[in-house]
């Protein structure tokens, strides 16, 4: 029976944005009865070089090569798919895509099978129906990788890990329950039997204040609460915490080898004294909520020896560019796990920790992962800063040290407009306002707060690694460029938006441009712009007029009748940093033309995105 082929509405948005003629490898994740879910895709690198025994490491486990997609006309299909048939394991019926260029008028989609190709329907499966059928497991563990500094011997003893990862001693701990995973019980918990499924394991976890308070009595709505707070910033799929232990206590059946041999001799004429390399890993896997609980265990270690597999790709890749000598030095690998919104799924990479992102060989690095995704080289999505920040590692850093609230407008009410469309900031942010960090600023800090806000966004994409500005450093720039005298520096003189545009460009290289509109009665007029603003640019926008500043950060715009509301985040808010108060009082929500002073000219200061990947 042929499989029920299912394609995410990301993939397709993707696959139209493709304009020039290739081959690239497909991804997807088989589950139920037989059915396959396409989710990802990469194009060739160079002609020919599809590159998918690489790029397969990044993905989270259970998300397997699967097929082939072409672009145009192709003369090379056939000697791409029988790559591909030889290589992809989750189904014997490899999947081919064929598509139009920029276009998905056309598109095909044609299962293998028994040596030929045959044409299958498919089902288009929107954002709110992956985020309702899937999720994600997160895990952490660490290991130490003792080896010499050559790639022959990285890959022999990284094979050696895998190996020990697999042998059955690891143990796993759904975090904040009693629920344990292992080799030989599978699932121990007095909830579940050989039957149950992943989401049955969901509705055990509690929430942060179920378990503070040891209520184990679950809402029958507690999955939207997961993605609240165990979820990446950015999407709404829930994410399962794992705790990995270490078996101590393992039962050797009769048919089991001896952990260790009576005496084990080695003899070795090396010379080269072998190096201890400190492997932190975070490894990932997508499974569908339907899935069996009995798969877990598997799934698991796969995610974890897949992670290994990426940290040898990068140890190597390290050593290759350089000389080998006696006197390399290995450096430590780390995973960073990044959620482009086009792709609707997680990508992981590894960066070793000593290289910056400003290094030519990690730049080279990113600019190959654009290049495989079909990714714009003129914006940042693989940078370290771009890295997910996911909700219980944002509340426990909160309760530790203090950081403004993150993106305050998701969950806001509608804005109202009939048949308007949303117009909204690309990216994180940090919602800056008035007296946080002790600095009385009420009354004339309203500017400096707003331009605090767009520089996190800067450096929340990745743009920049320099720290938020403060009034102190915002006013010595300013007398330093000879644009206030002496004695601002220290006072509370308000800035407007021309300084603003002066202090991006002098602190982070961004250009402006500067939007006039003669009053509050006319900023409709600009609904358009600002709607393309956001669409091409993506940045928060300050506004000001009289003497006060705001924050835009999102326009809802009807082309048809010219309506539109403003996405406003008010500087002047003084109140604790308590997002319920803040959205329901209206210091983040939709604003009117009411809210503007009609009598009073504005200022728009639009930062543009530098080109940088």
């Amino acid at each position: 029976m042929l499989p029920k082929l299912r394609i995410s509405a990301f993939l397709l948005k993707r696959l139209e944005r493709v304009k020039l003629q290739c081959s690239g490898c497909l991804y997807g994740v088989f589950y139920g009865e037989s059915t396959l879910l396409l989710l990802s895709f990469n194009v060739e690198s160079s002609v020919g070089q599809l590159n998918y025994e690489q790029i397969q490491h990044k993905f989270p486990a259970e998300l397997d090569l699967c097929g082939l997609v072409k672009f145009g006309d192709c003369t090379d299909t056939e000697a791409h798919l029988n790559e591909i048939i030889s290589s992809v394991d989750i189904t014997d019926n490899p999947i081919l895509l064929q598509c139009q260029l920029g276009t998905l008028v056309g598109l095909r989609a044609s299962f293998f099978i028994h040596g030929k190709l045959e044409n299958v329907p498919f089902e288009v499966v929107e954002a709110a129906q992956l985020y309702n059928d899937f999720c994600f497991t997160r895990l952490k563990c660490g290991f130490f990788l003792h080896t010499l500094p050559t790639p022959e011997a990285i890959a022999k003893e990284m094979h050696a890990l895998r190996k020990r990862v697999a042998d059955g001693n690891l143990v796993f701990n759904v975090a904040h329950t009693k629920i344990y995973v292992s080799s030989n019980s599978g699932i121990q918990h007095q909830s579940f039997n050989c039957d149950s499924l992943i989401e049955q394991l969901i509705a055990e976890i509690p929430t942060p204040t179920e378990a503070a308070s040891g209520d184990k009595k679950k809402k029958a709505a507690a999955a939207p609460d997961l993605a609240k707070y165990y979820g990446a910033v950015g999407c709404a799929y829930d994410v399962i915490n794992i705790d990995v232990l270490r078996s101590r206590t393992r039962d050797f059946g009769a048919g089991d080898s001896l952990p260790y041999p009576a005496l084990s001799v080695c003899i070795t004429n090396e010379d080269t004294v072998k190096q201890e390399v400190p492997l932190e890993l975070e490894a990932m896997a997508i499974l569908c909520k339907k899935t069996k609980l009995l798969r877990l265990y598997d799934v698991l270690i796969e995610s974890i020896c897949r992670s290994l597999r990426l940290f040898e790709q990068c140890l190597i890749e390290r050593l290759t560019e350089q000389e080998t000598t006696s006197e390399v030095k290995l450096l430590s690998p780390r995973t960073y796990h990044f959620y482009p919104q086009e792709f609707g799924h997680f990508l992981s990479c590894a960066y070793l920790e000593q290289l910056g992102d400003d290094e030519p060989s990690v730049q080279e690095k990113r600019k190959r992962l654009h290049r495989q995704f079909a990714l714009p080289a003129t914006r940042p999505y693989f940078r370290r800063a771009n890295q997910c920040r996911f909700q219980d590692e944002i509340d426990a850093v909160d309760s530790a040290t203090w950081t403004p609230l993150l993106n305050t407008h998701l969950g806001v009410r509608p804005s109202g407009v009939t048949d308007g469309k949303e117009y909204l900031v690309n990216g994180n942010y940090h919602y800056y306002h008035y007296l946080q960090q002790q600095v009385q600023d009420k009354g004339w800090g309203c500017a400096y707060r707003s331009l605090q806000t767009i520089c996190s966004w800067f450096l929340l994409q990745g743009y920049t690694e320099r720290p938020i500005p403060t009034h102190l450093e915002i006013q010595e720039y300013l007398h330093k460029i000879n644009d206030k005298p002496a004695s601002f520096v220290g006072s509370s003189q308000w800035i407007g938006s021309t300084e603003l545009s002066m202090c991006l460009q002098g602190f982070l290289n961004v250009d402006s441009k500067i939007l006039h509109v003669a009053s509050g009665a006319e900023l409709s007029t600009i609904a358009s712009e600002l709607a393309m603003h956001f669409q091409t640019q993506g940045t928060p926008v300050m506004i000001g007029g009289g003497v006060l500043a705001h924050t835009i950060i999102g326009v809802d715009y009807c082309v048809q009748t010219g309506q539109a509301k403003f996405l406003i985040l008010d500087p002047h808010y003084t109140g604790p940093d308590d997002l319920a108060t803040i959205q329901i009082k209206g210091w983040c929500g939709w604003k009117g033309l009411d809210f503007w002073d009609k009598k009073s000219y504005y200022n728009l200061c639009m930062p543009q995105r530098p080109i940088l990947y």
